[in-house]
């Protein structure tokens, strides 16, 4: 009874202390906080207006939340497209505006521009505000001293002035050129100053970026993954590494970083979003993530009731028109009306308790989730999602479900879904209504190295480190190369015992691709000399030139693949490039590819029979490096002047063009071509500089059509063993040292490249150009022009295409380059083969007589519309078939021409057509389908001077389009079916969002 009255006691004792620190330790309180709206809505919504919303959902997001915060109105911009390039100060004001230096950037242009005398104040907003941003850059480091010096002193430039500022830059940055054109990169004025009007690339967006928001940097090297890697600027490579890391920045659809490519308002809105989180904080706002709890309406107000994640209740006070917010939602930007009770959002909230944006990110009862897809059932209209943590939904797809492919960047149907596709899904009571196929660049992809152990129809195990991993193979697996998107190739590609890169998601391989060290230990390669399945030996040249035997068993098998298919052993050929895969001592499986290849080279020497003298040896110098001894064989064929001939033929000194397998010192030459008539490709007039065994060429005019014409772009050589030095009229015995010299180069065309020939150079003074008749000749000496001129044995003629050892007569027509006494070179003048096109401003005009262009350019079907500044004169006769003037019916209506700008077709000499219609400033190239389709269209892009292909056919417009066949003449019939046509259209029409092209001008067959 004790013992019972003290349990009962030490009961009540527990009892009694478990309420007193009850009553000690405090229960958390539920909190509720006061938000209001902020009366800037209206002007936010409106920012969200200006953007044209791409079909991709992240990018659709990315644009309006950076619109609707204002950071996109320092362009001035009234229609702002995602596919739009920024410039260097567009890029940098957006950037610095995320950072929230708006204000800042302003008061550094008051500044500025109050510094400025009277009648000197710049226009808004090119030079006011944009060098307020400029400004601020500098001030924050976010660019160079070097950069802010040339950005602050430029105003924007006329093309006029630009073609200029890039002469003087060029002349007085000679080795700056020359460096650049050493290492690969471009060289303009652009380049050699930072011109805040130029484009701004993707490279230099990311430093910016980085630099203004302080991210911490990364040193991992991910970019290195990427197949355009050696494209990236080392200065910039950290800041790339640093936004790969975190996501920010991927790869386009292809594959590829692009880091030199200009870079897109999508693309810069796509970085920004993803870096949110830096933003708010830079902006002094705070994120909030809430659930609404209801929307309560009131006469003079509404309140939203809300619940954040921390299970505070929050209200927020609204008084429309007054006071209201901007909600972000998938379809667009809407006001705080379109909330509803179970509504999932991000708030934005600033230092005075408003709320100025929301995000929406999920519908009352709907849920969003990423995954991969397991299983699709097309009939049912059902499909299976697997997360990453093992959670499995299975949803019918609503029947207006959008599906959208960020790969192809368009919306697709159910059935091009795939099993293994990552995807974003939003649902509501297990109804999907809309899914986002995820690029193979997502960040959540996990990327693993290993060497294949089995790849089955449905798997693929590799070993990483010692340790098997399985994934699972879907129709949607991509099977790569080297991490390029854009060289596909077939599982067929892949055997055991490859070093693979796996990019997995969810247990699937979303891709495989091949590595850049993709041998094994027990991988050996090289060229194929014999294989035998009878003695079941397979015998290569190595990399080292030496040839090896190895054993593989017939038990075992041997798995052969030749160009991707599975082949015997018999269908390898001697000279196929092989890998030989191991097991233990036996070759277990070969991959072989018929890799023939064209080498152009010099012949260094030969290893002849010392009985017959046949050729057995030939030691090739290929791009200034020796390899051989190659061995020859009578199933060599030798081909000169385009007619078979014997091994005999070949010779020390000989430049040729090699066909076969190439491997380190191993080769097995199948064809060798000699080079015999090696005709004169160019002539040049050029500044010159030799650096690292190549010639660089600035200041350039190429001999075309009768006459030196400018070239705006620069040239560089490699300086083969042939090339002869002239300078100062004496000929060298090696190569000699020049540095800005004036030079006179000729160029041949060896094996269709073109290769240097002759170099004449003067240490001082420049060459000048005379043309006209031959009037009188004398030992060593002839009168051109009025004017003599000694001409000796390092003189050169070219006539028919080929230097010669004819000597000038009275009464040749030529167009010559003299260094003041003696001629260098000469050559006769020639008719030109195909009409001209050139286009440019009529500054002078008689009735019947000539025409005068000021500022044109012609047409170059390879390198777009090239600027000349020098004058055209052309005669012209409208009363012969010399020139058809088109919409003129009248000859003396002609003169109605003298200041417009116009295209002429012409020889050289005569006018043949004259056409006044548009500027097709854009140059699309393509062949005529049917129903006037135009087949495999190209564009010429005059910013990156490039050729861009266009996924897409075009539909041809001829409603107001002069039609021109490859002749001059102009035509009323439309090209034909299997025409080649090229398009000249005009700016204003031009629009590759559009199917239907509409040039000015069309020229068929040219």
């Amino acid at each position: 009874m004790t013992d019972l009255r003290g349990i009962k006691c030490i009961f009540v004792l527990l009892i009694t202390l478990i309420f007193v620190l009850n009553l000690l330790i405090p229960v958390r309180a539920q909190a509720t906080f006061e938000y209001t709206a902020n009366s800037d809505y209206n002007k936010m919504l409106k920012n969200t207006t200006t953007i044209q919303l791409p079909q991709n959902p992240v990018s659709k997001r990315s644009l309006l939340f950076l619109s609707a915060l204002g950071f996109f109105s320092s362009t001035s911009k009234t229609r702002i497209k995602p596919a739009d390039i920024l410039t260097k100060e567009e890029a940098l004001s957006i950037i610095l505006n995320s950072a929230g230096k708006q204000q800042d950037a302003f008061l550094r242009a008051e500044k500025l521009e109050a510094k400025r005398p009277s009648g000197s104040k710049l226009v808004k907003p090119y030079n006011y505000l944009y060098l307020g941003y400029i400004q601020l850059a500098y001030d924050m480091k976010v660019i160079s001293k070097k950069e802010y010096q040339d950005a602050i002193a430029q105003v924007q430039p006329s093309q006029k002035d630009h073609e200029k500022m890039t002469a003087d830059l060029i002349k007085k940055n000679n080795e700056i050129v020359s460096r650049a054109v050493y290492e690969g990169r471009p060289y303009s004025y652009d380049d050699l100053v930072f011109v805040r009007s130029a484009p701004a690339t993707r490279q230099e967006v990311c430093r910016w970026i980085v630099l203004t928001l302080k991210i911490p940097q990364s040193y991992e090297n991910l970019a290195r993954l990427y197949p355009d890697y050696d494209k990236i600027d080392s200065k910039f490579l950290s800041s790339i590494n640093t936004l790969l890391k975190n996501g920010s920045l991927v790869g386009r659809s292809d594959g590829y970083l692009h880091p030199d490519d200009y870079i897109t308002y999508e693309e810069l809105s796509f970085i920004l979003y993803k870096l949110k989180d830096y933003i708010v904080k830079a902006n002094n706002l705070k994120k909030e993530p809430v659930e609404i709890n209801g929307v309560q309406r009131y006469s003079d107000k509404i309140v939203i009731t809300c619940e954040n994640d921390a299970g505070n209740n929050i209200n927020i006070t609204l008084s429309p028109p007054k006071q209201d917010f901007v909600v972000i939602t998938d379809n667009g930007a809407v006001l705080s009306s379109s909330l509803q009770q179970g509504d999932y959002i991000d708030l934005y909230v600033n230092n005075k308790n408003q709320v100025v944006l929301g995000e929406v990110l999920s519908k009352a009862g709907t849920v969003t989730v990423k995954g991969v897809v397991t299983k699709i059932d097309i009939k049912k209209n059902t499909i299976q999602i697997k997360l990453s943590d093992g959670k499995v939904y299975n949803l019918l797809v609503a029947p207006k479900a959008t599906i959208y492919d960020t790969r192809a960047q368009r919306a697709i149907n159910l059935s091009d879904l795939s099993v293994g596709n990552i995807v974003q899904t939003t649902f509501k009571k297990e109804r999907a209504d809309s899914i986002t196929i995820l690029s193979y660049q997502d960040q959540d992809i996990n990327k693993i190295e290993g060497v294949i152990s089995l790849i089955a129809n449905d798997k693929i195990i590799i070993n990483s480190n010692g340790k098997l991993l399985s994934f699972l193979l879907s129709p949607d697996t991509a099977y790569i190369d080297k991490g390029d998107f854009t060289r596909m190739l077939t599982k067929n590609n892949f055997y055991q015992g490859m070093k693979v890169l796996v990019g997995e998601y969810g247990g699937y391989a979303q891709y495989i691709s091949t590595t850049y060290d993709e041998r094994s230990e027990d991988v050996v390669s090289g060229i194929l000399y014999e294989i035998d399945t009878n003695l079941n030996y397979v015998e290569i040249y190595n990399q080292d030139g030496v040839k090896k035997s190895y054993r593989f068993s017939k038990k075992l098998g041997l798995k052969v693949m030749k160009d991707g298919k599975l082949v015997s052993p018999d269908s390898l050929s001697k000279g196929d490039i092989v890998y030989l895969y191991f097991n233990g001592d036996f070759v277990r499986a070969i991959t072989a590819s018929s890799n023939l290849q064209p080498k152009i080279a010099k012949i260094e020497d030969i290893q002849r029979n010392p009985i017959t003298k046949m050729p057995q040896k030939i030691y090739l110098n290929i791009d200034g490096k020796v390899y051989g001894p190659y061995d020859l064989n009578s199933e060599v064929e030798v081909v000169k002047d385009g007619k078979k001939t014997s091994l005999k033929d070949l010779a020390s000194g000989q430049f040729v063009k090699v066909t076969g397998s190439f491997f380190g010192m191993s080769a097995n030459i199948k064809k060798i071509e000699i080079s015999t008539n090696e005709y004169v490709k160019n002539i040049y007039l050029a500044k010159a500089s030799i650096i690292g065994g190549n010639l660089y060429l600035s200041n350039i005019s190429i001999l075309r059509n009768n006459k030196f014409e400018k070239l705006y772009d620069y040239k560089t050589f490699k300086i083969p063993a042939d090339a002869v030095f002239i300078v100062d009229g004496k000929r060298q015995d090696s190569i000699p040292t020049l540095q800005n010299f004036s030079v006179v180069v000729i160029t041949k065309d060896r094996f269709s490249q073109e290769v240097l020939g002759t170099v004449f150079a003067l240490s001082k003074g420049s060459y000048s150009v005379v043309d006209g008749e031959v009037t009188g000749t004398s030992s060593g000496t002839i009168l051109l022009s009025g004017e003599q001129f000694n001409f000796s044995q390092n003189s050169y003629i070219i006539a028919n295409g080929l230097v010669s050892n004819a000597s000038l007569k009275v009464g040749d027509e030529i167009i010559a380059v003299t260094d003041g006494k003696n001629l260098v070179v000469a050559k006769y003048k020639e008719a030109v083969s195909k009409p001209i096109i050139v286009r440019g401003e009529v500054s002078e005009i008689s009735e019947l007589e000539y025409i005068k262009l000021k500022n044109y350019v012609y047409l170059d079907k390879q390198n777009g519309w090239q600027f000349v500044s020098t004058p055209l004169v052309l005669l012209y006769d409208t009363q012969t078939t010399y020139c058809d003037v088109y919409g003129i019916n009248n000859p003396e209506d002609i003169l109605g021409l003298l200041n417009k700008s116009v295209y002429i077709i012409h020889d050289g000499k005569y006018a043949m057509s004259v056409i006044d219609a548009s500027f097709g400033g854009y140059i699309v190239v393509g062949t005529m389908g049917k129903n006037r389709q135009v087949l495999n269209p190209q564009y010429y892009d005059m910013i990156t001077k490039t050729w861009n292909k266009i996924n897409a056919s075009l539909v041809l417009d001829l409603s107001s389009a002069v039609l021109i066949n490859s002749s001059g003449t102009i035509l009323q019939s439309p090209p034909q079916y299997g025409d080649d046509v090229i398009l000249l259209v005009p700016q204003s029409v031009f629009d590759l969002s559009k199917t239907t092209v509409k040039p000015s001008v069309v020229i068929i067959n040219y």
